[in-house]
């Protein structure tokens, strides 16, 4: 596309000739029709008005200099716009024609525009898709609404170039305006979308199998391996109630310790299958009380060992959204955290309660115990991690657990604490 300067000169000096015509006429017309001298005062007239027009030719001339200078500067903006716009543009006739190209097009064509015009523009569609183009240009010439399509072009020495078009006809329906948009990037990306897709359902049929074996294991090991351990636990007892009398104490010392592992053996037992349910028991959604549920774990930790003096601190009316008994093993585990940690000092205060952060309220449970070291913090939340230094009974699950509801859950949970300033144990529900 390009500016005509000889055109637009021919024009403006037809258009001088023509006012010269006019003016001339008008000057004959003013000329006495007797052909008669006229008088000084017809001729200074006479000159008076040959000046006034010439003046206004003058005037006129400066005008179309001017508004060609102005088309000429209209022109070359927009045939800058047109040229080096980022999408690529054409003008294809009915027939599949190209009549006009800017230069992006001719660069998504791998051709120079100037032998680009008169070509038809489906012997650069791949042949898969060119009926697809023939298609699409008899829906855009057969109606005035805007048609888009998808297809592939050919690249000389490359791979297929992928493009959206979008087309719409003149109002004669003659020829149609296009834009070509290169979506290579985009299909490439869909591609490998489609690849993560496939490898996520492989994964999914991966973990499916992997629950299925998990099943098994659980059954196993809640029945299987509990079997061993009754029957360890049972001859011990016999072994105390028939034999006692007979054994030393050193013996005895030995029953006493298998007795004890077994009993260890299977809490630990109870405590992975809690784990491993966690993520498999569906969550039902309710509204729960933690409040009162907080009571009821305080309760049994005081009926149970009756003999600490703990203050408990509970909050009232703190009610949130979730499973009743995925949230209890919650409270269980904080709360029986905060028990075993801070439980056996003077003075020992556990808390439950609720505060905002960020402008969303927050549970807690915190106590005055012993604490520990925020260098360690990333393992509290691990399975069988277990604080050095601790010399409390556990296995290292309880945290994790809790760590996977909550975020079944939706929230999280998050720990602050200093050695000798006890713990809390921060967690929401979103």
């Amino acid at each position: 596309m390009g500016i005509d300067k000889k055109s637009l000169s021919t024009e403006a000096n037809g258009a001088a000739d023509e006012l010269r015509r006019r003016a001339e006429e008008r000057l004959n017309a003013l000329v006495s029709p007797a052909g008669q001298p006229r008088t000084e005062d017809e001729t200074q007239r006479l000159l008076h008005e040959l000046q006034v027009h010439q003046i206004e030719l003058e005037m006129q001339n400066a005008e179309l200099r001017q508004a060609r200078d102005e088309l000429e500067k209209a022109l070359e903006k927009y045939t800058d716009l047109y040229d080096f716009a980022p999408v690529g543009y054409f003008t294809i006739d009915r027939d599949g024609a190209i009549l006009a190209v800017n230069l992006n097009g001719a660069s998504l064509l791998d051709s120079e525009r100037s032998r680009l015009l008169g070509r038809r523009f489906e012997q650069f569609v791949t042949a898969a898709d060119r009926p697809v183009f023939t298609a699409f240009l008899q829906r855009v010439c057969g109606s005035q609404a805007k048609e888009a399509c998808e297809l592939a072009l050919l690249k000389e020495g490359k791979g297929p170039l992928f493009v959206q078009i979008e087309a719409a006809a003149v109002a004669s329906g003659q020829e149609c305006r296009v834009a070509i948009i290169d979506i290579s990037v985009r299909r490439q990306l869909e591609e490998e979308l489609e690849i993560l897709h496939t490898d996520l359902a492989a994964r999914a049929a991966e973990l499916e199998a992997a629950n299925i074996e998990l099943e098994a294991f659980n059954y196993s090991v809640s029945h299987d391996l509990r079997i061993p351990l009754t029957a360890i636990h049972g001859h011990c007892q016999v072994f105390q109630e028939r034999c006692g009398n007979r054994l030393d104490e050193q013996c005895k010392g030995y029953i006493r310790e298998m007795y004890e592992g077994t009993l260890r053996m299977n809490r630990l037992i109870d405590t992975l299958l809690d784990f491993s349910r966690v993520t498999r028991v569906e969550i039902r959604h309710e509204k729960v009380d933690l409040s009162k549920m907080a009571e009821e774990v305080a309760m049994g930790l005081k009926v149970a060992e009756p003999e600490r003096r703990v203050t408990f601190r509970i909050a009232a009316g703190i009610a949130v959204d979730g499973d009743p008994d995925l949230l209890r093993v919650v409270l269980d585990n904080l709360i029986g955290n905060a028990w075993k940690h801070a439980g056996s000092r003077e003075g020992a205060v556990i808390e439950f309660g609720v505060k905002e952060v960020d402008g969303k309220p927050v549970c807690f449970v915190r106590d005055n115990g012993p604490g520990f070291d925020m260098a360690l913090a990333d393992k509290l939340f691990l399975p069988f991690q277990r604080l050095a230094g601790t010399d409390v009974e556990g296995h290292g699950i309880g945290l994790a657990t809790v760590e996977r509801v909550v975020r079944r859950h939706g929230g999280r949970i998050w720990a602050e604490s200093k050695p000798g300033e006890g713990a809390s144990f921060f967690f929401t529900f979103d």
